[in-house]
C-alpha cells in the first residue's frame, strides 16, 4: 500500500486515509489523484477577428484616366474642326473600352482577394477562376510591418507585411487594407497570445 509523508507530523500516512492518524491533517494523498486527474484546457476553437480585402479606392485611378480619355476625345472631336472627328471619336471609344475591360478585371481581382484574421492564423484567399488558398500560424509570426505611401496615407490604406519562420510563405502582405495600423496590431496582439498555448481545433 503507497504512503507518504505528512506535511504536518512527518510520519507516514497511506494514500487512501481520509486523514493523517497521528496528527487529522486531511490526507494530502487525496488532493493528488484529483490534480494529476484533472482534465487539461480545453483547445482553444478558431473565431474570426477580422476580414478585408483590398481597398476598392485604389481604382480611383482607372476611374480618373477614363474621364480624362473621354473628356479630350470629346473635345478633339467635337470642338475642334479637323478632317478627321469621327476617327478621333473612334478613336476614343475604343480606348475608353480597353480601359474599361482593364478596370474591370483589377476590380474582379480586388474583390476576389480576401483576407482573413483568426484568433489561430491568416490565410489569404485569392483567384477569380481558379481560387488559391494560403495560411500563416499565428505562432510562427516573428516581425509584423505596415508601410503607407504618401498617397496611401491620404486614402487611410496601408500594406502590413508578415514576417514569419513558415519556410513556405516567409513573408506575406496583406495589400492595400484599411487601417493598417489596426490591423497590425490585432494580429500583434493575438501572435502574443497564441505563443502561450499551444493545442488548437480547426474547422475541416
Amino acid at each position: 500500500m503507497p504512503v507518504i509523508a505528512c506535511p504536518d507530523c512527518g510520519r507516514d500516512v497511506s494514500t487512501l486515509a481520509p486523514a493523517c492518524p497521528h496528527c487529522g491533517r486531511p490526507s494530502p494523498g487525496l488532493s493528488a489523484p484529483a490534480v494529476a486527474g484533472a482534465a487539461p484546457p480545453s483547445p482553444a476553437h478558431e473565431e474570426t477577428l477580422w476580414r478585408g480585402w483590398p481597398s476598392l479606392i485604389v481604382l480611383f485611378g482607372h476611374v480618373v484616366l477614363m474621364l480624362i480619355v473621354m473628356i479630350a476625345g470629346l473635345v478633339l472631336g467635337t470642338f475642334v474642326d479637323t478632317p478627321n472627328n469621327h476617327a478621333v471619336l473612334w478613336i476614343t471609344g475604343a480606348i475608353l473600352a480597353i480601359l474599361l475591360v482593364r478596370f474591370f478585371i483589377a476590380l474582379m481581382k480586388q474583390r476576389s482577394t480576401i483576407y482573413t484574421v483568426t484568433n489561430q492564423r491568416v490565410i489569404i484567399e485569392q483567384g477569380v477562376l481558379s481560387k488559391s488558398l494560403s495560411e500563416i500560424d499565428l505562432r510562427y509570426i516573428d516581425e509584423l510591418q505596415f508601410s503607407q505611401t504618401f498617397i496611401d496615407r491620404m486614402l487611410g490604406i496601408g500594406t502590413v507585411t508578415l514576417v514569419s519562420s513558415d519556410k513556405v510563405f516567409p513573408t506575406t502582405a496583406l495589400r492595400k487594407v484599411k487601417d493598417p495600423r489596426g490591423v497590425r496590431e490585432i494580429i500583434r496582439a493575438q501572435a502574443y497570445q497564441v505563443s502561450q498555448r499551444q493545442l488548437f481545433t480547426r474547422a475541416t
